[in-house]
């Protein structure tokens, strides 16, 4: 007979394991639905430049842009092996977030217990999936917080054991982190920090070997970023690489004011806290909670280390875009448990606390069930990206794909990067956005210039125009737009594709689509918000336009 004792053990652990699985299967359920979901802006530089890579040609040849390519990678990756399509992509990211949730149940167990390992499991895996933070899509910060969350769980045991090989794998794992996003050197530099304080100043070891395994450990979180600059260099790419994500990187961050700042991040957080408020909530109250468990003594100051820096690692450029806080949800996680686990311990939260906790869990399971389980996904994209032309340029890169040659040139006048990726073909220009050349930086000249010369120099056989990017890029009396010098180069090309975007009332947006030169003169004027195809006319080209023409000017547009 089994001891009365053991019984409520038992029972917890089944109760627990239960939850875990139901909303794991939920949340998996939910994105199975949404794996052919269009990729947006950022997916889709992520799967071009994959897609580069996995054809041998290295980031920032054809592709640039100032984010590090740790993200490039994990998506050519994925691709290798679910295919170079939206839910091969989308099916990766799934397995990724419950990979995550997975380690944090693991993390948790380990700090305090089996409670707090399947709420900060559920937590991450319901907030990963929120619609108010975009987390249907495969941003750079998932896979920051899946390398994160792995190197956070093997810095735990680092801190347990004296093995080298874990210690040296945990500071690999940050330094992957950092090549996924910039963002996450805030994270990686507490670790290290985190790390060496505690070796220096508490370990009872010998102090070589205390200086030792701090060694190996900054080697360690060093090494990828290292390894990734010698690639880069040995691909011949690294002055490129240097230019987009440091010498660009700086002035975009620049460009935003705290006053602006402060007005986009409570806008933004309020956003993005709604559909799972109160697993927010909960977090919150784990900030508090945490300094009454004596189980958390010795990992008290860690965990809300990790925290801070999780937070702060949602900052750096000051632009609080919704998927920005995707870093921020682990820590937010690991919070939730503790909350959860410490009430537990006390007699009236181990009566109502779970059953709370379930209640939380069914109420953010219904407010996303709507974009999860039964909004269309064309209705749910354009609710969610409003005008972005998603689901437009998955019709415009089937029609290029269909009437051009493998080895024919695009180029997009916008910044939609996935229609290269869609279309398997190569972009005639390393820009594949184009918001840099209008925004108030000192390099926005010097790329409108570079931009032009490199699609004049290809001559590529289609160009993509948005619209909507014409409107949002105006001319300055300094800075003319990339507009007005295709409105001279557009006698180069005839129009063969029109995907225009309209606005019948304040619920109904419609794409019209009219492909081939017959349908598109049918058609007519185009609204506002539109994808133009045009393709290039047989016969010569005039000469490219002299955009440099002494050493001076070189010189000047090099150094702003």
């Amino acid at each position: 007979m089994t001891p009365p004792e053991v019984r409520p053990r038992i029972s917890q652990r089944h109760w627990t394991w239960w939850l875990m699985v139901a909303v794991l299967v939920i949340v998996a359920v939910a994105r199975l639905r949404l794996l052919d979901f269009p990729l947006e802006r950022d997916e889709g530089e992520y799967a071009y430049a994959g897609q580069l890579i996995l054809q041998g040609i290295p980031p920032y040849e054809l592709a640039c842009n100032m984010k590090f390519p740790g993200t490039y990678l994990a998506y050519a990756g994925i691709m290798a092996v679910f295919g170079q399509t939206p839910a091969g992509i989308h099916f990766g990211l799934l397995l990724m977030t419950t990979a995550t949730a997975l380690m944090l149940f693991w993390l948790g167990k380990k700090i305090l217990d089996e409670t707090a390992g399947v709420v900060a499991a559920t937590s991450y895996a319901l907030l990963a999936a929120s619609p108010s933070m975009l987390g249907q899509a495969g941003h750079a910060t998932q896979f920051c917080a899946f390398f994160v969350t792995a190197g956070l769980s093997l810095m735990w045991r680092a801190r347990q054991t004296e093995n080298w090989p874990v210690l040296a794998a945990s500071g690999a794992l940050f330094g992957t982190a950092v090549l996924m996003k910039q963002h996450a050197a805030i994270i990686a530099a507490w670790a290290g920090l985190s790390f060496a304080f505690g070796k220096i100043f508490c370990a009872k070891d010998s102090f070589r070997r205390r200086i030792a395994s701090v060694a190996v450990y900054g080697f360690s979180m060093l090494t990828p970023l290292g390894l990734c600059c010698l690639w880069l260099w040995h691909a011949g790419v690294f002055e490129t690489f240097k230019f987009w994500t440091f010498d660009y990187a700086r002035a975009y961050a620049s460009i935003m004011r705290p006053t602006g700042a402060s007005s986009l991040f409570w806008r933004n957080f309020g956003w993005v806290i709604i559909s799972g408020i109160l697993l927010w909530l909960l977090a919150v109250a784990g900030l508090v909670l945490v300094w009454f468990d004596g189980r958390l003594k010795n990992s008290r100051g860690w965990l809300l280390g990790f925290c801070a820096s999780s937070s702060l690692a949602v900052c750096p450029d000051f632009y609080f875009r919704p998927h920005y806080f995707l870093i921020a949800v682990p820590a937010m996680a690991m919070l939730a448990g503790a909350a959860v686990s410490v009430t537990c311990q006390w007699r009236f939260g181990r009566k109502f606390m779970p059953g709370i906790y379930v209640l939380m869990v069914a109420m953010t399971i219904a407010t996303c069930a709507g974009p999860w389980f039964f909004i269309p996904k064309l209705k749910l994209a354009r609710e969610m990206y409003g005008f972005d032309p998603l689901p437009e340029a998955e019709r415009v890169a089937n029609f290029i794909r269909e009437n051009s040659s493998p080895h024919a040139r695009v180029a997009v006048l916008g910044s939609e990067p996935e229609i290269y990726f869609l279309s398997h073909r190569h972009s005639a220009t390393g820009y594949i956005y184009i918001y840099a050349l209008g925004e108030p930086q000192p390099f926005a000249e010097k790329m409108r210039r570079e931009m032009i010369a490199e699609i004049e120099s290809c001559q590529p056989e289609f160009v993509v125009v948005s619209d909507t990017a014409r409107w949002q890029i105006p001319a300055t009396n300094s800075t003319p737009s990339i507009f007005d010098w295709w409105k001279n180069y557009q006698t180069n090309y005839t129009r063969v594709g029109v995907a225009d975007i309209i606005f019948r009332n304040e619920t109904t947006i419609e794409t019209i689509y009219a492909f081939g030169t017959n349908a598109v003169a049918r058609h007519g004027k185009i609204h506002r918000c539109a994808l133009e195809v045009f393709q290039r006319k047989p016969g010569p080209f005039p000469e490219p336009t002299n955009l440099m023409e002494t050493d001076e000017q070189r010189t000047n547009l090099k150094t702003p």
